[in-house]
This record gives C-alpha cells, structure tokens and sequence, in this order.
C-alpha cells in the first residue's frame, strides 16, 4: 500500500468516532406527551407551551433536534391503554406522562422506554418507583402527593363560607383522588362538619351526584385530583353555582373557569421541571438515578366575581394571603 493512501485510510479511522458524535448529537429525538385531558384543555396547552419553552432553554428545538408527539386521552381508559401501546410499539426517545393514572398505563407497557412524568399520586406507594432519591428503573419526575393538604382545604372553605355543616368530597376512582380524604375527615370532626366522599367517573355520574343535593343548605364541595374532574370541571363548576355550594378545588384551572377558589400546587413550576428531567435523560442521564421531586410551591386563588354570585364575603385574611385574586 503507498504512503499517501495508508494516511487518508489513517485519516478517517481517526476521524469516525468525531463523526458518529456528531451525527449522534444532531438525531432528531422523538418524544411522546401523553396528557390525562382533551386536546382542547386551554389550561394543558398552556403548560405545555411552558414545557416546550423550557426545552429551547436547554437546546431542545423542535424538528431541528426533537419532534414531540401528543396523545390527549380525556380521561378515557380506552384511548388511554390504546394510545400507550402503540407509542410503546413506535419506540420513542422518551414519554412525557401527566396524571396518575396515565402513568400506570404507559409504566404497564414498557420498562426500558425512559419516561418522565408528572403524577398526584406516590410514586414509590403506587409502583412508578423503588424510592424517591433512587428511582431505579425507566421513570422519574415530579410528585404532588401532599397528604394533609385535604385539611386546608377544608379550612379554607370554612373561612368563605362559615355556614358549611357538611361537605361533598367529589372523587373518582384514581388513587390519587382519595389521597387528601382521610385528612379532611380528620380535622373535620373538631369543626363539627360531615365528609360525604361521592365517586362518579364520568359526566352523567357528576350531574346525578350534584343534583342530589340542590337546594340544601350548609353544603360545601371538595374536589380533590383527577382526571375525571379535570375533563368535566366545566359541568362541575356549573353545577356548584346552579345549586348555591362553595368550592374548592386543588388546581387554579377550576377558579380560572369560574370556580371559587382553589389551593395547590403551581402546576406551571411542575412542566418547567419536567423538561429539565427530559433534557437531562436527553443527554444519557438515566432516570434510575434521578430522584424524584416532590412539588413544594402553593398557591391560593380566589374568584371574587364567583363569591360575590354566591353571596359570600371574602374576609380580609383570607383576601390579603391570596396569590391571586380573579375578578
């Protein structure tokens, strides 16, 4: 062999590795969001939105180096269990999970496909992982599983409305509904209120539970995480100001849509972590090795057109501690 082709035959061995680096590093990464609402929830496409800006942060554009794919399940088990086999079958990059239950269906499907997910439930008590610090297998994000937040709830609700003797504990049958129920039960004896828990799993279930109880007096409602009452917060909103019930609910959406008020997690901080998770994944981090956050940001929203419809005086603590007040 002459010199000349021994060097460029040197050349590119040498130059092969950069190559393939290069050529890995400019894939085009394919990632499924997989939502627990209908594709025309306002308030998921807003977050999302959030999401995929968070992305651009750290280097994520879209179809320059990741295209994302959506599949918006509206709370229906069929679509769900459908939707997760076949984005499992495609073999993406990485899922992007929200809500409890929609976890459960795509962590059933595949134990290798990374996944990140944003979950009210446990994620070590329901199975997602071995330990919050030390996942241990394909998933990992963050966690809204605050327990004794059902005893602010109901204190809270008795502040805006004194008159409350007993209350509706709306769930479904998601886990992470009845989380928050024994702690309102708890505080609720020592206020001299009853809990009455009430499962519905669909539009006509609400509508039948709610009419039950119209024209009743000292009624409040508590409308705990899921998937079921994100889908139908728009008939459950409607319905609580057709029968004169104060309500509150765990996500800032509801007051948004005309709810009363609401206290929770701040959902946007939620997305904001879960695309530092994906870049991180994105980058060969494993998600057996990233803990799992738990969310810690609250907040208070009041609707002060939807009190004063009810009849009801915001006091002035109450009106002074809001992180926001809707008119």
């Amino acid at each position: 062999m002459r010199r000349r082709e021994l060097i460029v035959m040197l050349a590119a061995a040498a130059a092969w590795p950069h190559a393939a680096r290069t050529e890995q590093a400019q894939r085009v990464r394919r990632i499924f969001v997989v939502t627990n609402v209908a594709d025309s929830d306002v308030d998921e496409r807003s977050r999302l939105s959030v999401f995929r800006e968070e992305l651009r942060k750290f280097g994520w554009i879209e179809e320059q180096n990741i295209r994302l794919e959506y599949r918006w399940t509206a709370a229906s088990v069929d679509l769900l269990e459908k939707s997760a086999a076949e984005i499992v079958g495609s073999k993406p990059d990485l899922i992007f999970v929200v809500g409890t239950t929609t976890v459960s269906t795509v962590l059933k499907k595949t134990r290798s496909i990374p996944v990140v997910f944003v979950t009210g439930a446990d994620p070590v008590r329901v199975g997602f992982v071995k330990s919050m610090a030390q996942p241990g297998g394909n998933a990992t994000g963050v966690a809204d599983f605050e327990a004794e937040i059902g005893a602010k709830w109901l204190q809270l609700l008795r502040e805006i409305a004194p008159a409350i003797t007993r209350v509706v504990f709306l769930h479904s049958d998601s886990r992470a509904s009845l989380l928050q129920l024994p702690s309102i039960q708890r505080i609720a004896v020592g206020m001299g209120v009853s809990v009455v828990p009430v499962r519905t799993n669909n539009a006509a279930e609400i509508g039948r539970a709610l009419g039950n109880y119209a024209g009743q007096t000292g009624l409040g409602l508590v409308v705990p995480p899921s998937s079921v009452m994100a889908v139908n917060r728009e008939l459950i909103i409607a319905l609580a100001m057709q029968y004169r019930i104060p309500a509150i609910y765990q996500n800032r959406r509801y007051t948004a849509d005309g709810g009363l008020m609401s206290y929770g997690i701040d959902r946007i901080e939620q997305y904001r972590r879960a695309a530092y998770y994906v870049d991180q994944v994105l980058k060969g981090a494993s998600p057996a090795e990233l803990p799992v956050r738990q969310s810690e940001k609250f907040e208070l929203v009041l609707n002060l057109k939807t009190a004063k419809s009810l009849g009801l005086i915001v006091p002035r603590i109450l009106l002074a501690r809001a992180d926001e007040l809707m008119e």
